[in-house]
């Protein structure tokens, strides 16, 4: 009973998050100032990272995040 009132919860504000992000969206573009909007992405392939960076503040930060993350998963998935 409880667990099923959790799933309940959960669920709703996820889509309650997604309900704001979109309406957000909606509202910017009735700005009348250009947005400056900076990107960047990172995706793991197994110990592979891929990514991506509109800005070079951006890319050095993705960077140092890949380095982290890179040194965490090779300390939990080493073989001994």
């Amino acid at each position: 009973m409880v667990l099923n009132k959790l799933i309940s919860i959960g669920t709703a504000l996820l889509f309650l998050g997604v309900i704001l992000i979109f309406i957000g969206s909606i509202l910017s573009t009735f700005k009348s100032e250009k947005p400056n909007v900076k990107s960047a992405g990172i995706i793991f392939i197994g110990p592979f990272p891929f990514g991506w960076a509109s800005d070079k503040g951006m890319f050095y930060t993705l960077i140092i995040i890949t380095i982290i993350m890179l040194i965490i998963y090779f300390l939990l998935f080493r073989r001994f």
